[in-house]
């Protein structure tokens, strides 16, 4: 994949679209307390959230919306390597002013690269970003990804963002990964383990790290378990990590100095992370991902054997398949059907 075809969604991807309208309802309305963006906690805006689709229709919400500079770069940065396309929906009344906003915010974009509306499925991109669960599961697409929000927060599995910085280094990931792949790991660096919930991650960090040349460092959570540092939401806001993603409606982080502790002193630093944690980490430190494979029925089988409840066994089942895609752009594939996932990777050193 030389130079992929990628549709990015406009609306609370590239632009803000429901934080504005929560803006129009607190000032209406006059809410107390005002209503935050964190509860529109699913796509039918149920409960106090429920307000702010009356303003979907008017026409101020679409001329207030203003897209970041960091975002602009970053779609800037998308058009060096990739043919950018975006693809949106809009009330028939309102395409006009959204197409004028993109024009305006990237007076070089192609305007024949501007698509205005719904049927986000019949178009053949090699990557979408969307925020809408049900785009990124229907799509075409060979990657579809999702832009995390508060109202996707506990799907799990699919490749997932959390802004337009974090998917230009995915692209790039994807991108490298389709021309070339490396033959053995080099150290120390991070074993970053990626692949489907029950693929045995947590079994294989505990193997490797039966040695000493493998650290698994400190990670931190905001669900009691004791492979995490728990934090309280509270507490976990006020942290400086440098990577942190949210899998299943809880937040995962790590910090910087963690993972350098342990590689200079010339250790291999294994965690198991989602694919966004996973590139994250490539960003920063010498990194190899590695794909960690096992066959769906036992995947199935060990899910349903954890101490989770049923709606998270259940997005953890649905996601199995989705997250197989991420095999694909990894660096490495450590076939764990036989248990013998960490002799495997032993192997590549």
């Amino acid at each position: 994949m030389l130079r992929p075809k990628i549709g990015l969604d406009w609306d609370d991807v590239t632009a803000p679209f429901n934080s504005i309208a929560i803006v129009m309802a607190n000032e209406k309305y006059n809410l107390d307390p005002p209503l935050t963006l964190e509860e529109i906690d699913s796509w039918e805006n149920r409960g106090r959230a429920g307000v702010i689709k009356e303003f979907y229709g008017e026409e101020e919400l679409y001329r207030r919306q203003q897209v970041p500079e960091r975002n602009k770069k970053a779609i800037r940065r998308l058009m060096e390597i990739a043919d950018v396309y975006f693809i949106t929906a809009a009330y028939p009344e309102f395409m006009g002013i959204r197409a004028m906003q993109i024009m305006e915010a990237f007076p070089e974009f192609p305007p024949e690269n501007i698509i205005l509306g719904n049927a986000k499925n019949l178009v053949q991109f090699d990557i979408i970003l969307d925020d809408a669960i049900h785009n990124v599961l229907e799509s075409p697409a060979n990657y579809p990804v999702l832009m995390r929000k508060p109202w996707n927060r506990k799907m799990t599995g699919l490749l997932s963002v959390n802004n337009l910085t974090e998917f230009v280094s995915l692209v790039k990931q994807i991108i490298h990964a389709s021309q070339s792949k490396t033959l053995k790991l080099a150290g120390p660096s991070v074993l970053a383990l990626v692949g489907p919930s029950g693929s045995g991650k947590g079994d294989i960090t505990k193997k490797l790290c039966e040695s000493e040349h493998f650290v698994s460092p400190k990670t931190y959570c905001t669900k009691k378990s004791d492979k995490h540092h728990f934090l309280t939401e509270e507490e976990f806001e006020q942290q400086h990590f440098f990577e942190r993603t949210m899998y299943a409606g809880v937040k995962y982080g790590t910090k910087k100095e963690d993972i350098e502790a342990v590689l200079s002193n010339g250790r291999y630093a294994v965690m198991p992370l989602d694919m966004c944690g996973a590139i994250a980490m490539k960003r920063h430190f010498p990194t190899a991902i590695i794909y960690v494979a096992k066959d769906k029925e036992s995947l199935i089988r060990d899910i349903l054997m954890e101490d989770f409840d049923l709606e998270e066994k259940t997005l953890r089942i649905l996601s199995i398949d989705a997250e197989k895609r991420n095999r694909e752009i990894c660096d490495f594939v450590a076939d764990n059907r036989d248990g013998m996932g960490a002799a495997k990777i032993l192997e590549l050193l």
